[in-house]
């Protein structure tokens, strides 16, 4: 078979395809939300952690568990 003209049509071609960069997306779960001026991510997650931590923290009792340990101990006796 010659070499030029190339006659296998599968033969030394190639194609690819990216996505296209959209700078605002058509899924709402991909919109980012709007932020105050110099919160990011990371703090804002981090003000979550620490405002779950104070809720822990004031709390006499834990109810869910203490239904758990009693049962448990229910079921032994």
């Amino acid at each position: 078979m010659a070499e030029f003209p190339n006659t296998d049509p599968f033969k030394g071609y190639s194609t690819s395809w990216t996505q296209p960069y959209l700078p605002t997306s058509y899924n709402p779960f991909y919109t980012p939300k709007e932020r105050v001026a110099g919160v990011n991510a990371v703090t804002e997650e981090l003000i979550r952690i620490a405002a779950v931590d104070n809720i822990v923290e004031s709390m006499t009792s834990y109810p869910d568990a203490e239904r758990i340990i009693n049962k448990i101990i229910g079921d032994m006796k």
